[in-house]
């Protein structure tokens, strides 16, 4: 299977819709309400999956300040909420690998979104190591993320390096950017020296893609990852003294905790 050779684009900043990561990044009202916010999450075209309906549960919940206690009647709503836009469900063995209890009340909603099975219809993904200070740098400049991930289709392969794909952060301005898979032959040339190398394949969809951002030594080594949300990292957050993007505030860069490095990882539905 041949490596992606189409010619790349000549803005660095020109998107095809196809290859932009669906949940990164997007603007949430925190004037909203609960239930406000929820008729936000049962109509927007931008919440796409349910994973992002617990990201904005949680992003909303850390700006407000508010301890709010889920009640009964909002975990039914959103019960209703899942099964209308048809959202796939958490597999039980998730909340071994992700510390959703760590998320303050959006555990309190996950028996409405979670299945019985440890079946799961996804896999996981995990990027090179970094360091947690640098987070917010390089949501603001075009860096390259690069991962390892042999596609299920893709039964042989005698390309150099490693199959894989690139991400790439599109800046913003004063927000936090967009990501976009890399599609093209020119983004895998001139790789800087690291463990590995990565070549592309056409099989592989942005669409398919749901990036986190995760402090600790590995989701599948071991259980004390902490996920962190970001894909309403956009929004205005206010901090008393003036407003700011989620992902410059305070009350975000402690939540990625004391740990020197993280990684980004990338859920991907096969």
């Amino acid at each position: 299977m041949a490596a992606s050779s189409t010619a790349a684009s000549s803005s660095p900043t020109a998107i095809n819709r196809c290859d932009v990561i669906p949940n990164c990044h997007h603007v949430l009202n925190m004037k909203l309400t609960i239930h406000g916010l929820l008729d936000f999450l049962e109509v927007s075209e931008n919440v796409t999956s349910l994973f992002m309906a617990l990201e904005a549960l949680w992003t909303w919940d850390m700006c407000r300040g508010l301890d709010i206690m889920y009640s009964p009647l909002i975990n039914s709503r959103l019960k209703g909420i899942i099964k209308k836009r048809s959202w796939s469900l958490v597999p039980s063995n998730m909340l071994e690998r992700f510390s959703f209890t760590s998320i303050r009340n959006v555990s309190s909603v996950l028996p409405s979104c979670v299945k019985n099975t440890d079946t799961c219809d996804c896999i996981f993904i995990n990027g090179e190591r970094m360091r947690i200070t640098t987070f917010p740098i390089i949501m603001k400049r075009p860096t390259k993320l690069r991962f390892c991930f042999e596609h299920p289709s893709i039964k042989s392969c005698n390309l150099p390096g490693r199959c894989g794909f690139i991400l790439q952060v599109v800046p913003g301005g004063s927000t936090f950017g967009k990501i976009r898979l890399c599609t093209k032959g020119e983004d895998y040339r001139n790789q800087r020296a690291a463990e590995f190398v990565v070549h592309f394949h056409d099989e592989i969809r942005a669409e398919k893609m749901h990036v986190f951002f995760c402090t600790g030594i590995g989701l599948l080594k071991n259980q004390s990852d902490m996920i962190i949300p970001i894909s309403w990292l956009s929004s205005s957050c206010n901090t008393g003294q003036n407003t700011v993007p989620v992902g410059n505030s305070q009350l975000f860069t402690r939540k990625l905790g004391s740990q020197g490095s993280g990684y980004f990882t990338v859920m991907y539905e096969i």
